[in-house]
């Protein structure tokens, strides 16, 4: 397989866990970033799916955003099958969520 370079975004919509990527094979997040957008302050966390073991942890959970700021995410390493997955108690859909992916890793 060869390395192929990706994106991934989406803006979190509600308050619940939303998945912002799914690998299909082996894949590694780069790097990523949470980014507050609006004018309160907000609670973020990221998780990931470990499809094989049936289970998530969090990486980031309830970490405080400032508005206006913004979080980097640390390299994951990411299964077929495997989520990132992002949730903000914020309800309003002013955050967003960006990861930057080497997918096909072989």
């Amino acid at each position: 397989m060869a390395n192929n370079f990706n994106d991934a975004q989406v803006s979190l919509t509600d308050a619940t866990l939303t998945d912002v990527f799914t690998a299909t094979n082996k894949s590694l997040v780069i790097a990523g970033t949470i980014s507050n957008t609006t004018t309160t302050s907000m609670n973020v966390s990221i998780k990931k799916y470990d499809n094989s073991a049936t289970a998530g942890k969090f990486i980031f959970k309830d970490v405080p955003l400032p508005s206006g700021s913004s979080l980097e995410l640390p390299k994951i390493v990411l299964a077929s099958s495997d989520k990132v997955q992002a949730q903000t108690d914020d309800a309003s859909g002013n955050c967003d969520v960006h990861l930057q992916l080497l997918t096909d890793v072989s």
